[in-house]
């Protein structure tokens, strides 16, 4: 997400500020004044790549009052499993429909449309913007995310909420799919320069803030840090701004989701570990605390779940050495150039930082060729491709470091800690997959859940594909993407990438399930605890 943020702020900034109001967020203020709830409110606060080892640092070194105060008073968990790939888009898909990607249909990042033979791309740097299209990307990144592109076929956590005659709100997060209208309102000259509209209608929850482009009316009135030198508010201390403006003035929504987005750009930089950089998280989780009066207040009114969305990887120093350039690793086929339709070339790569689609977009079945041909850098841990049977849908994954296969799908005599069953065939090494032949049970080690994970990236979208992933370490490249030598990165399947941490206070009940696939449903539970949500009359 972090990268959506950065382009649309050069977008921003290069435009002078348009303070023409447009009307549309009319629906909190009618539905907390109609709602019946009366139990305790739901914070939901994602922290950009906070993981376990980092709030395990400041806990022992007592330097975030704030979230030491949550843990103390709380749960607190250090493996949190984030689906895959392990980018802000699919997972806050994952985490508000309660589905993996075959069913939410966000693959990732950066992926490939056969039905428009397009790459698209939701923000991996201003560069691939400029090669597909700024017009292009920013209607992919702020319409059809949220409109075509997630799917219909699915309900998120505030369209659920909606119909239990609840309230909810979104702060400064990409995913944001709801049921009621609201405007994304595009400063200066950029609807002019691009063709584009000085708003853009969109469908979210009761409210919805998204930096300067969504203000909510009922705060129209207050003062944010949202002018060019705060980023346009696409930053950490608007979202606690607004979270806080809410609660005082009496506005705030049975369920609020906030995201804080400015770590993940210190730990892309300096490293994941970067301690001084998470600690001024702080400072935003005390003033939301603050603004009940007393911390003490606050979890008597509320539950508050403070979650990272992913974990890490801490990249090699050398720069040649962690990029895994494609291009030469497929030295042999041609590829479209960006902006082209896909069909110009032989292949196309959907370069999601740790991970990678390597796409045959005339379906001529040279997928297991493009797994094998991966296998020639030792930097690659994995390739992976569907050979759909007969018998069923088979995934077959292969290694540099083994001459033999592995092959799994769902549904079989091979249960594990999800409840999940399945067939495996092979080498269960490759994926550091131990199963054991007594008690019929799998269990995984580098990779949590990457069976599900696997399994359901290639049938998050129709095109054939390959999916490499990338030993810790490394990063997959192509021409307009950064790297980050010596820094952090994710996107991958291994546990640097896939683990975060987790923490609730406020209530007593425990997760089932330590996946940010399972936490749609445990936030329904929370509420029909509350106050007996199944039994409420429906707005």
């Amino acid at each position: 997400m972090k990268k959506l943020l950065f382009i649309l702020l050069i977008c921003i900034v290069s435009a002078c500020q348009n303070d023409e109001q447009d009307p549309g967020q009319k629906g909190l203020a009618a539905s907390i004044e109609n709602s019946d709830y009366d139990g305790k409110k739901v914070v939901m606060i994602i922290v950009d790549t906070m993981m376990g080892s980092l709030v395990d640092s400041a806990l022992q070194e007592e330097s975030m009052p704030a979230l030491q105060f949550l843990v103390e008073n709380g749960q607190y968990y250090k493996e949190l499993v984030s689906p895959f790939p392990t980018m802000s888009v699919t997972i806050e898909s994952t985490l508000l429909t309660g589905e993996m990607a075959d069913k939410h249909k966000v693959p990732g990042l950066y992926w490939y449309d056969q039905s428009e033979d397009r790459l698209v791309n939701y923000g991996s740097s201003f560069q691939t913007w400029l090669a597909l299209g700024v017009k292009t990307s920013m209607h992919d990144a702020l319409y059809k995310l949220n409109n075509q592109h997630l799917s219909q076929n699915v309900t998120t956590l505030f369209e659920d909420l909606e119909e239990k005659g609840l309230s909810s709100g979104a702060i400064n997060t990409v995913i944001y799919q709801g049921k009621d209208k609201h405007k994304l309102k595009i400063p200066g000259f950029i609807n002019e320069a691009l063709g584009i509209p000085n708003a853009i209608e969109t469908k979210g929850p009761d409210l919805l803030a998204f930096g300067k482009l969504a203000v909510p009316d009922v705060l129209e009135e207050t003062d944010f840090s949202d002018g060019v030198f705060s980023r346009y508010g696409l930053n950490d201390k608007f979202s606690a701004e607004v979270m806080e403006a809410l609660i005082k003035e009496g506005k705030q929504p049975d369920f609020t989701l906030i995201f804080l987005p400015d770590f993940d750009k210190k730990a892309h930089r300096h490293s994941p570990h970067y301690l001084k950089g998470f600690e001024e998280t702080d400072q935003y989780l005390q003033g939301i605390l603050n603004a009940y009066g007393s911390w003490e207040d606050a979890l008597e009114e509320n539950i508050f779940i403070v979650l990272g969305d992913h974990g890490s990887d801490k990249l090699t120093e050398d720069e040649e050495e962690l990029t895994i350039n494609l291009q030469n690793l497929y030295s042999e086929f041609t590829s479209a150039q960006l902006g082209d339709p896909v069909h110009k070339g032989n292949i196309a790569f959907g370069i999601n930082q740790r991970m990678a689609y390597i796409y045959d977009p005339y379906d001529t079945e040279i997928l297991p060729y493009l797994g094998q041909q991966a296998m020639q850098d030792k930097r690659v841990a994995f390739a992976a491709w569907m050979d759909k049977e007969e018998a069923g849908n088979w995934v077959t994954v292969i290694s540099p470091d083994s001459d033999t296969m592995f092959r799994f799908k769902p549904e079989g005599e091979w249960l594990d800690k999800y409840g999940q069953s399945w067939s495996i065939d092979g080498d269960t090494g490759i994926l550091s997959v131990e199963a054991d032949e007594i008690t019929g049970q799998i269990s995984y080690q580098d990779y949590p859940d990457v069976l599900n994970q696997l399994y359901t990236s290639f049938l998050s979208h129709e095109a054939k594909k390959v999916v490499l992933a990338a030993e810790p370490g490394y990063s997959f490249w192509g021409d307009t993407l950064p790297t980050y030598p010596d820094g952090g990165e994710h996107g991958g399947i291994h546990k640097n990438d896939t683990l975060t941490a987790l923490v609730i206070a406020g209530t007593d009940k425990e997760p089932e399930k330590l996946r940010i696939l399972d936490l749609k449903d445990y936030v329904m539970e929370l509420f029909s605890e509350e106050a007996g949500l199944d039994g409420q009359a429906e707005r």
